[in-house]
C-alpha cells in the first residue's frame, strides 16, 4: 500500500459511515453494531459521531480536541469484505 488510502470520510444518519478511497471507490460501513462496546461506545453521542475525520490511514473521531476513537484502514476492509479478506 503506498500513499494514502482514505480520501474522505463523512458520517452518515443512522451510524453509517461512507469512506471513499484513493481509488475513487466508496464503501458504507455500518457502525452501530459496533456501539456496544468500550472501542466505539463514545460514537454513539451525536457530536462526537458527526467529527469523524481522516489522515489517510486511520478514521478518527474527537471530544474536546481529544481522539476519543480510531479506525484504520485495513480495519475497515475487514469491516466491508467480512472473513474473505
Amino acid at each position: 500500500m503506498k500513499g494514502q488510502p482514505i480520501m474522505m470520510v463523512e458520517p452518515q444518519d443512522g451510524s453509517i459511515l461512507r469512506v471513499t478511497f484513493d481509488t475513487g471507490n466508496t464503501v458504507t460501513v455500518d457502525m452501530k453494531p459496533y456501539f456496544s462496546g468500550f472501542r466505539f461506545g463514545a460514537l454513539q453521542t451525536l457530536e462526537i459521531w458527526s467529527t469523524a475525520d481522516t489522515d489517510g490511514r486511520f478514521v478518527y473521531w474527537y471530544k474536546n480536541g481529544m481522539t476519543v476513537a480510531e479506525l484504520a484502514y485495513n480495519e475497515i476492509i475487514k469491516m466491508t469484505l467480512g472473513e474473505s479478506y
